[in-house]
């Protein structure tokens, strides 16, 4: 496998099945992604915030997972599996600067979806993101990451494993000076930004 693996997220509204026994509703969609070349991992929770849900595929390259979609077939029975488990679905790709997936089992992953202001590139804040994921913090679980959308380069995402949410907004509410210098320098390119947090289970 050449270079890091893309980040597929897709976040959806659940339906009753999902609320009842993901597994169970979205077993035979993992089966399917499993049997395809180039599928690595995948994890599916609920956010802690709201009652969202996301699942996280993890793939060798992004052409992977374009070619099950350009496979008609496989592509709308996986589509008529995650039907009956899933609303309102949002599904993007995201090229991380470092595989994100150790954090993704921790009782608390940030997610953090980054719109850039207008005109401005990744290049603008690659220099004080590469710092704020350096930082160590207490609570925080795996490596912090961070990359672009690959359907909308003015998005960047953060993905940060914590040992808790309470851990998180700790460390939130006392920011080390470099972590605030780091953040400061961020914002000053950014138009908005969405934090969430999720508990992941990885499917096996």
């Amino acid at each position: 496998m050449e270079g890091l693996p893309v980040t597929e997220i897709i976040r959806f509204t659940p339906k009753e099945s999902y609320l009842a026994s993901a597994q169970g509703a979205l077993g035979d969609f993992f089966k399917i992604l499993a049997s395809t070349d180039g599928f690595i991992s995948a994890y599916h929770g609920l956010q802690l915030e709201e009652s969202e849900s996301g699942e996280k595929g993890v793939w060798e390259t992004l052409e992977h997972h374009q070619a099950l979609q350009k496979d008609a077939n496989k592509y709308s029975e996986l589509r008529a599996t995650i039907d009956g488990a899933a609303d309102n679905r949002r599904m993007f790709h995201v090229f991380p600067e470092s595989d994100p997936s150790c954090g993704f089992t921790a009782d608390a992953l940030e997610i953090v979806e980054m719109t850039l202001k207008a005109g401005r590139t990744k290049a603008d804040i690659n220099e004080s993101m590469n710092d704020l994921m350096t930082q160590k913090t207490p609570g925080i679980v795996g490596r912090p990451t961070w990359g672009q959308v690959h359907e909308d380069r003015e998005k960047v995402i953060m993905f940060v494993g914590w040992s808790s949410r309470e851990a998180h907004m700790n460390a939130r509410n006392q920011p080390t000076e470099a972590i605030s210098g780091a953040i400061g320098k961020i914002a000053e390119h950014l138009d908005e930004t969405d934090m969430k947090h999720v508990k992941l289970e990885k499917y096996s």
